[in-house]
């Protein structure tokens, strides 16, 4: 991301549509259980405990102490981009500034993320290169700082815009090739810069013994749906790609520049999409977040301080989400600093805190899936695996499964654990019966027969297998109630 919105068009008419969408409750509730007694001061201590980093977006000019004493992540905002430290060969040259900011990010023990390797802005010197280039960057960049860098957005920003679902046609994406025309670029003789990109980075990365995660980044991906509950086909996009390329994908980023833009709205279901991601166990990230005021009507306190708690609440109800990382300090630092969408007024080391930094420190204090704060865990090392509501009762055979809901008036998300019993099984088929209204929109892992009434959920191709006593979980989100449901297995 840079300091100018180079690629996003905004949509100032619509704000008022857009913020009537946002959650009222349910799905990404706030929490409402009474924080511990000792509840930290700082985004970073509260998030330590929480067990997640907290992180902020900057240049080397804006290192004040605020940076090291609410922040224990650290993206450099401009100075990892290919259009300052690539040359035209793959080789790194100007790094004094990037040097400069992961050697403060250590002395003062923060995540470093680096931002970002292959994107099809900003790429300077390495723009109109081959994937051999860009792989010899790839290579350079990962080695010259090592594992001082935790994560790599390795792809930045890779799919279409208004919601198309489709990959972007601009360099580096005019690399590709659907070799055999089926329409997608995940068969062997496809050329895909995505996965040509990734396998390149998780060479070097075991190459050279390094515990540094590579994760691809991507806006408008956080919800399932967006304005108007239309499926979100740049998300669903995204999740295939993680997907069919998880044994290189380490980790997701969800840039969560939240504005008017109807693809851009906080929806109701943003925890349910993290969730489906973090089932597929990679981390997920919120990258880049601000809040635009237009989403609360020009309101920079309350309204803009509830917002901000839906979007850490969502992130905090999932184990698989480890991180959030705002995108700068002050509004009048920030690259859409009109929209005063961050956590402080002020600037130039001067900085005053906003209602939403409070409600962003509160929320982190009441810790994870409706818990007070727990000691803490190492964020890069989360359980992606959540505890249904109900456990299903061991089988000498076959299989089980037990549902969880996560309702909201209109509709839910429901979350299925299928478990093999004494014996492995090759696939399975969870059946539930709807009540009368509910409607399936979405699902995700799993192949769903019907929308409604008598519903048959069977095994995708990456998850119909399972050991014997072992687990794997698919999803589904739907209009109406599904409360009372019972799901019944058949393993094969």
């Amino acid at each position: 991301m840079s300091r100018s919105p180079d690629h996003r068009t905004r949509r100032r008419s619509i704000a008022l549509t857009a913020a009537a969408l946002l959650l009222a409750g349910g799905a990404v509730a706030v929490q409402s259980t009474t924080p511990a007694a000792a509840a930290e001061t700082t985004l970073r201590a509260a998030a330590a405990k929480a067990g997640l980093f907290f992180g902020v977006a900057a240049s080397p000019g804006r290192l004040s102490s605020i940076v090291a004493q609410e922040f224990n992540q650290l993206t450099p905002e401009n100075d990892m981009k290919p259009s300052t430290i690539a040359t035209s060969s793959g080789g790194l040259q100007n790094t004094g500034n990037a040097d400069t900011l992961v050697n403060y990010a250590q002395s003062n023990n923060m995540l470093v993320r680096g931002h970002t390797l292959v994107w099809h802005s900003q790429a300077g010197a390495l723009q109109g290169a081959s994937q051999a280039t860009l792989n010899t960057f790839i290579g350079n960049a990962l080695t010259r700082w090592g594992n001082r860098i935790a994560y790599w957005d390795v792809v930045n920003e890779a799919l279409d815009d208004n919601n198309t679902g489709a990959r972007r046609t601009v360099w580096p994406h005019t690399l590709n090739r659907d070799a055999n025309g089926d329409g997608d670029l995940f068969d062997a003789g496809d050329t895909d810069v995505i996965r040509d990109s990734f396998i390149r980075a998780k060479q070097v990365v075991q190459a050279n013994g390094l515990s540094t995660k590579l994760c691809i980044n991507d806006y408008d991906v956080e919800g399932l749906t967006v304005q108007g509950g239309t499926p979100n086909r740049k998300a669903n996009a995204l999740y295939d790609i993680v997907r069919t390329y998880r044994q290189y994908i380490d980790c997701v980023g969800f840039q969560a520049h939240f504005n008017d833009n109807p693809n851009s709205i906080i929806s109701n279901d943003l925890q349910a999409n993290i969730q489906r991601f973090a089932d597929l166990g990679v981390e997920v990230h919120i990258t880049e977040l601000d809040i635009d005021d237009d989403l609360s009507n020009n309101d920079i306190g309350q309204g803009q301080a509830d917002n901000y708690r839906k979007v850490v609440r969502a992130c905090l109800n999932v184990a698989g989400c480890t991180g959030i990382t705002v995108w700068g300090i002050a509004d009048s630092e920030s690259w859409r600093a009109s929209e005063r969408g961050l956590l402080f007024t002020g600037g130039n080391g001067n900085y005053q805190k906003k209602a939403a930094y409070t409600a962003v420190l509160d929320e982190l204090n009441k810790g994870r899936a409706g818990t007070p704060s727990t000691p803490p865990v190492t964020p890069t090392t989360p359980n992606t695996s959540p505890s249904p509501t109900s456990s299903p009762s061991p089988q000498p055979a076959g299989c089980a499964a037990a549902v969880s809901l996560n309702s909201w008036n209109g509709g839910f998300v429901a979350t299925v654990r299928v478990t093999a019993g004494s014996a492995p099984v090759n696939g399975w088929a969870v059946g539930v019966n709807l009540p009368a209204g509910a409607t399936v929109t979405n699902t995700w892992n799993s192949t769903a027969t019907g929308t409604s009434g008598a519903v048959r959920f069977t095994n995708a191709g990456h998850n119909g297998r399972i050991a014997a006593g072992q687990s794997t979980e698919f999803g589904f989100q739907g209009t109406g109630s599904a409360t009372g449901i019972t799901p019944t297995c058949t393993a094969s």
